[in-house]
């Protein structure tokens, strides 16, 4: 059976909205009265995302009228458009495997994040028949409207310290989490290996290919990736970009990190969540330095771990934040690069100047330094 957005949201019964505008108000006897559909995102980049759309309308509480507004996520197998190989399958611990979330949310882990994290609230969930499924999510507002200071990203830091320090001696062994997501990549994206890093658009991201720790880093990723191997594994939230966290207050006046999408939950190496959230600040918070920021937000991610009672070695953590931002982040780039030149491969006359080191150099010069 086919499906698609506008027809799924078509079919939404009014008597299944109100039960979801009941929960996320808390008003049983709430009557909505009407409603707007529009579209947050989704329907383009990873397959499994069929869309996001948010529901806001208007409701009747006796004689009060009540706004209230909810987010529908909805969720489909990379099969349903052709996709292969991207968790469209029955392995539960691929990296991108499509019914992950659902399970999460329906599992109820995340009604137990560490303090200062959580989830949007879930109101409901669905499995259609074609594979598609249905997930009734809180709507969160960001309290900066997505402009964060430092000091905010260092806080998400700290928050996601606790998550990653809680787990690390005992944590759920839920079969649907997903496990080696760095080793997938590498299999998953070979374009890494016919990289013409010689090529003048490549040289204006990456040094000269004797010079690029990044590169060499690749050729040795069996080397590295057997050291993350050794370092103490955790559950980690997997995809740790600043457009899944937003942040809001408690009502005792605490900022609370609101993690969304959590498709990509699995067991990775301490540090390994740490990686995409730095990169954001680097991009976001440009008055900064590079290395002021990372050191900042590594500090405040040691001190998470230490709020969870972990036990940490910092330069041990320190290496596999590093080389696991450099390989997930690299590879993910050179995938877009690698695209770019397929698209238009014309070269350019003039080389450019040599960059300032980007993300994935930096890491990978310093998981060398450690390693």
């Amino acid at each position: 059976m086919t499906h698609d957005a506008t027809s799924i949201i078509q079919s939404i019964e009014p008597g299944q909205l109100t039960a979801v505008a009941r929960q996320s108000t808390q008003r049983p006897a709430l009557k909505i009265q009407d409603w707007q559909v529009s579209q947050l995102g989704g329907g383009m980049g990873n397959p499994v995302s069929m869309g996001l759309y948010r529901f806001a309308g208007i409701g009747q509480d006796g004689a009060e009228p009540v706004n209230w507004s909810v987010v529908l996520k909805i969720l489909q197998s990379p099969a349903n458009v052709g996709w292969s190989n991207m968790g469209e399958g029955d392995d539960q611990s691929h990296w991108n495997y499509w019914r992950r979330e659902l399970l999460i949310y329906q599992s109820g882990l995340l009604d137990r994040l560490p303090d200062g994290l959580t989830a949007p609230r879930c109101y409901g969930t669905a499995e259609l028949p074609g594979d598609v499924a249905l997930l009734w999510l809180e709507d969160v507002q960001d309290a900066y409207a997505g402009e964060w200071p430092l000091a905010r990203y260092a806080l998400a830091a700290r928050h996601l310290g606790r998550l990653n320090g809680r787990y690390v001696a005992e944590r759920p062994s839920y079969p649907w989490f997903g496990h080696q997501i760095t080793r997938q990549w590498i299999t998953m994206l070979p374009q890494w290996q016919a990289i013409p890093w010689q090529h003048p658009r490549v040289l204006q991201r990456y040094p000269a290919p004797d010079d690029n720790p990044f590169r060499r880093l690749l050729l040795e990723h069996e080397r590295f990736l057997a050291a993350l191997d050794q370092i103490p594994h955790t559950l980690c939230h997997g995809d740790t970009y600043p457009t899944n966290f937003m942040s809001r207050h408690t009502p005792d006046g605490q900022e609370q990190t609101v993690a969304l999408d959590w498709a990509l939950m699995g067991v990775e190496p301490l540090g390994h969540d740490l990686g995409q959230l730095v990169l954001g600040a680097h991009l976001n918070v440009t008055a900064v330095q590079p290395q002021e920021s990372t050191d900042l937000l590594f500090t405040h991610y040691l001190a998470g771990l230490q709020d969870a009672g972990c036990p940490i070695d910092p330069p041990q953590v320190r290496f596999a934040f590093a080389a696991s931002a450099a390989l997930r982040i690299g590879l993910f780039e050179l995938y877009l690069l690698s695209e770019s030149l397929r698209q238009n491969d014309a070269p350019t006359d003039v080389p450019p100047p040599r960059p300032p080191d980007c993300f994935e150099v930096l890491m990978a010069r310093e998981a060398y330094t450690l390693l």
